[in-house]
């Protein structure tokens, strides 16, 4: 009898592994599409930089091929970011230096975020000129953005022609603006 139970509950742990395999299959295969249908919008240089309306901090609606005729400095940050706290005054500086040549904006991965008012706190605490934008909408990921900051530089045709993961200093944004003409 116990050996006829014991080989019931082996059949049991089968079929319950059995559709366990499967469903893990079900799920891999379900990623798979998804990821492979995302990553067709291409985002490397040379490419067109992918559209995008999101309102600013004031609520001003602000699409980004608005901008087409003028290069654009695309920073992706987080308030609770420390490369992104140290690397804001430097885009500031930069911005209030060179804003008649290039545009500077800030988006902020707000669905990351505690809260608005956060996002609110620390540009004011920084003093932030350059127009901020609330991403709600998880455009990030269409950008690929897996490393805060990452920045995008954009010429005035709308075409992506670098981006960089990390802090960017005063002096390397100089650089990099000198690709943007």
């Amino acid at each position: 009898m116990i050996h006829i139970q014991r080989k019931m509950g082996i059949e049991k742990m089968k079929k319950t592994l059995g559709v366990l395999i499967i469903a893990s299959l079900v799920i891999t295969a379900f990623f798979l599409h998804f990821t492979e249908q995302q990553s067709s919008v291409d985002n490397s240089a040379g490419e067109s930089a992918i559209d995008f309306d999101l309102p600013a901090l004031d609520g001003t609606p602000t699409r980004l091929s608005s901008y087409k005729g003028r290069p654009i400095i695309l920073n992706f940050w987080a308030s609770w970011c420390e490369p992104c706290e140290n690397e804001m005054p430097e885009l500031d500086k930069f911005h209030k230096k060179y804003s008649e040549d290039v545009v500077v904006m800030g988006v902020n991965i707000t669905s990351q975020e505690m809260s608005e008012q956060s996002v609110r706190d620390f540009v004011d605490e920084l003093d932030v000129s350059f127009p901020v934008l609330l991403d709600t909408e998880g455009v990030f990921r269409n950008y690929r953005v897996m490393n805060l900051p990452t920045t995008y530089f954009i010429d005035s045709n709308g075409k992506i022609l670098d981006n960089y993961s990390g802090e960017l200093t005063f002096e390397m944004l100089e650089q990099f603006k000198t690709k943007l003409k």
